[in-house]
């Protein structure tokens, strides 16, 4: 959990396959399998976590932090629709494992945990750049 994301209470469960991370991770490996076989039900310790700290967690990774944008769209059938576009720059080792879950369950659904920050298109180009969606 970030400093600026202390006080988010806005927590939703979100399909992992629907969360953009546009910037490539630098990602300590280990942390990630530790995450993932967590996951699974197995808690093992990682150089940032000890067995004892895993089991407090009661079976949940922290949330990812995730901003949210809602843009007007057409459907397959030209109906006007609100889409909801999810972007994550941080928590980036908990959002691969979710993924290698995704990965190795391809018939499930997948949720992370997840405070969301509804965001403009403009306020998501401070970290993008003008290749907002």
């Amino acid at each position: 959990m970030s400093f600026q994301s202390g006080n988010n209470k806005n927590v939703e469960y979100i399909p992992i396959n629907d969360i953009k991370r546009p910037i490539q991770p630098d990602l300590d490996l280990q942390k990630v399998d530790s995450m993932v076989s967590f996951l699974k039900g197995t808690p093992v310790a990682s150089k940032t976590c000890t067995i004892e700290q895993a089991e407090k967690l009661e079976g949940e990774l922290p949330p990812l932090d995730v901003f949210l944008i809602i843009k007007r769209e057409q459907d397959e059938n030209g109906n006007m629709i609100k889409k909801k576009h999810y972007f994550s720059f941080a928590s980036c080792h908990r959002l691969t494992a979710y993924s290698r879950l995704q990965e190795e369950n391809p018939n499930e659904v997948i949720k992370a945990k997840c405070k969301v920050f509804p965001t403009t298109e403009s306020q998501l180009k401070l970290y993008l750049g003008a290749s907002v969606i």
